[in-house]
């Protein structure tokens, strides 16, 4: 049983280290500066607005983030809307209590 530990342990180290690392490598900093240059500035800029209308919302937009990114990288997948076929993420079960979607359409819609 003591040496199972060690192994065990380093198994879990793996699997954390394995995941946190696809999410890392998909975030990038100017990632839309070729496309739309001033991308990054529009959403700071809403962000700040939807932040100081309502500071209630700045721990729930964190989590909505956090969670979309917690299990396979950040793919917005918790973004999408359910089809009659199919029903979305941010419609199951376990996610009716994230908040903040109506401001994540605010900063997408456009200017």
């Amino acid at each position: 049983m003591a040496t199972i530990r060690p192994l065990l342990l380093t198994l879990a180290l793996l699997a954390v280290l394995g995941a946190s690392s696809a999410a890392v490598a998909q975030l990038e900093i100017g990632f839309y500066s070729k496309t739309c240059l001033n991308a990054e500035d529009i959403v700071r800029e809403e962000m700040v607005k939807i932040i100081a209308a309502a500071p209630s919302l700045a721990g729930p937009l964190l989590r909505l983030h956090f969670h979309d990114c917690f299990v396979r990288g950040c793919d917005a997948s918790v973004l999408l809307d359910s089809t009659t076929h199919n029903v979305a993420e941010k419609d199951a079960k376990p996610n009716k209590s994230l908040r903040g979607f109506g401001s994540v359409e605010r900063v997408k819609a456009p200017m």
